[in-house]
């Protein structure tokens, strides 16, 4: 649940426009429009825009690597036959940083408009995006929470599983 309602809202942002800004004319981007080109903004010399797009790969990684920290098997090391150890957990700094990223957006005056580095100011973030920064932002609250309140458990279990004493 703490990834797939996050999921949810990002898909639902994705049938919406991103924003609005002033570039000869007024000019509307969808969400889709941004998702799929936002990762070539860095070839027309948009740096801070492909930043801003990066979020959504840094939040992909971040729910890849919750849904591996909380995996609950017991796995085994195929050479060595050792158990294995479930990986630190880093998804909940890593949703952080994209929720971040996503949220710093939302302060921008102008946006680049063409190749050639001429802006366009911002007119409005439409609901797209909007439901694009709720998708990160839920992600990080879920995984942050998630670690709170079940994080100290976890290591407990794990001490426990190894045989060390634990006084709680």
């Amino acid at each position: 649940m703490v990834v797939l309602f996050p999921a949810l809202i990002f898909c639902v942002s994705l049938i919406h426009n991103a924003i609005v800004y002033e570039y000869q004319g007024k000019q509307t981007h969808s969400s889709i429009s941004v998702f799929l080109m936002g990762g070539t903004a860095i070839l027309g010399g948009g740096i801070l825009e492909w930043f801003t797009w990066l979020a959504n790969p840094i939040a992909l990684v971040s729910c890849i690597r919750f849904l591996m920290e909380t995996n609950a098997q017991n796995r085994i090391e195929p050479v060595l036959r050792i158990p294995k150890s479930n990986p630190k957990p880093r998804s909940h700094w890593l949703s952080l940083i994209a929720a971040a990223i996503a949220w710093s957006f939302s302060f921008w005056n102008e946006i680049l408009a063409a190749e050639s580095g001429s802006t366009g100011q911002i007119l409005s973030f439409e609901l797209g995006y909007w439901l694009w920064v709720l998708s990160f932002t839920a992600l990080s609250i879920g995984i942050n929470i998630y670690y709170l309140y079940f994080g100290r458990v976890l290591t407990k279990l794990e001490s426990f599983s190894n045989g060390d004493d634990v006084i709680a």
